[in-house]
């Protein structure tokens, strides 16, 4: 490996979402391969009174990140005028070969910023295709690194690139964190004898579909099935989308509502479910939730939505149905009646899970893909 070599990353937001821990994630492994990374992300103009997870979380992974930038979510003319100066500054004062961009107002930062020598990349955190309006941003892109082969195919038609140019490299989680196995805390919940528990991690918001899982619940309770359903998660339409539904099918009793979770609490509550339900993504194409059932041994429920069918193999790893209350009905009926079966499928999850979804070897990847780059460069 070239040994040292420095490598710029930059994030272009403050809060915790869907891509930052995958983000944050493959740069503390490529720094223990020996990578020099150093990182930017949104710092300068977020309230004092918001926590800034993401600086915080690289400050704790010891890695080095600089503070006096704005690096906001979206375009700001001003700021983004300010944040390309300063980096512009961070180029000419460092030996950067690489510059490695996550979201899309650092990618145009980063496209901006770029020298003739250095090389350009970019993670592709949507799970599906990048979206068509940075074509332009694409064209001066050495890299896109795609979770996905559905984004691979999305990307390559679109943008009309070379597969090679678009190389797939699964997203990764930390497996030592998602361990089925390992000590974690107490859940205090108070579950009926012989029942089987669902289980669904999702923001409670109109488009994920809470109505179809609610009504085949309440149909299965209405036929003597002993379930529940545990509810990860909280949103500003929670009392339209959950509250009430539950309410008015007379729910109560099934259905718990544990709100935001985090840490080992969150990750206790998963080795709860018996089943891990996941009906249409969010914010986070990638589905790194799907990811996290998996590594906890759970066999999954998904719809045949963005790359859901790409995770989980029908019949292998889950069941992969279509969005109706019926589909989801029988697929919830099939394996709860069936017990070595969802213990199989649960098994091959967790197997799926540490072949594929390994940081170590995500990292491997994308440090090979560095070298290769930099040799190039000789």
């Amino acid at each position: 490996m070239v040994s040292k070599a420095k490598i710029l990353h930059l994030f272009s937001n403050h809060r915790w979402t869907g891509p930052a821990e995958p983000a944050l994630t493959l740069i503390k492994n490529l720094r223990e391969l020996g990578w020099d990374i150093h990182f930017v992300c949104s710092v300068k103009g977020v309230p004092k009174n918001k926590y800034n997870r993401v600086y915080d979380t690289a400050i704790q992974w010891d890695i080095p990140v600089y503070d006096t930038f704005y690096l906001s979510k979206h375009r700001n003319i001003i700021k983004d005028y300010f944040d390309q100066r300063q980096l512009e500054k961070v180029i000419k004062n460092n030996t950067y070969k690489i510059i490695h961009c996550h979201l899309d107002n650092d990618h145009r930062l980063g496209v901006k910023i770029r020298e003739n020598s250095q090389i350009l990349f970019r993670s592709n955190h949507y799970g599906e295709g990048l979206p068509k309006k940075i074509k332009g941003l694409i064209k001066k892109t050495d890299f896109i690194l795609e979770p996905s082969l559905t984004a691979q195919k999305q990307d390559v038609q679109q943008f009309n690139l070379f597969p090679e140019k678009c190389p797939i490299i699964p997203l990764a989680i930390a497996l030592q964190r998602f361990n089925p196995n390992r000590p974690l805390p107490e859940i205090k919940l108070v579950l009926p004898e012989n029942s089987i528990t669902l289980g669904i991690v999702a923001r409670l918001q109109t488009h994920r579909k809470y109505q179809l899982l609610l009504s085949a619940l309440h149909t299965l309770i209405q036929e003597g099935w002993k379930l529940n359903l545990i509810i990860i998660g909280r949103g500003t339409k929670q009392e339209e989308v959950a509250y009430r539904p539950v309410r008015d099918l007379g729910l109560e009793e099934h259905v718990i509502f544990t709100g935001y979770l985090n840490d080992d609490n969150y990750v206790a509550m998963l080795n709860i479910f018996d089943i891990g339900i996941y009906l249409v993504p969010g914010t986070d194409g990638t589905c790194r939730t799907v990811r996290e059932y998996m590594a906890m041994g759970k066999p999954v429920i998904a719809t045949r939505t963005g790359i859901l069918p790409e995770l989980i193999s029908h019949e292998k790893e889950g069941l992969i149905v279509d969005d109706t209350v019926e589909s989801l009905y029988h697929a919830i009926r099939t394996l709860c009646a069936h017990t070595e079966y969802r213990k199989r499928l649960g098994d091959n999850a967790r197997e799926k899970a540490i072949q594929n979804f390994s940081p170590e070897k995500q990292a491997k990847a994308v440090s090979e893909l560095y070298e290769e780059c930099l040799q190039k460069m000789k």
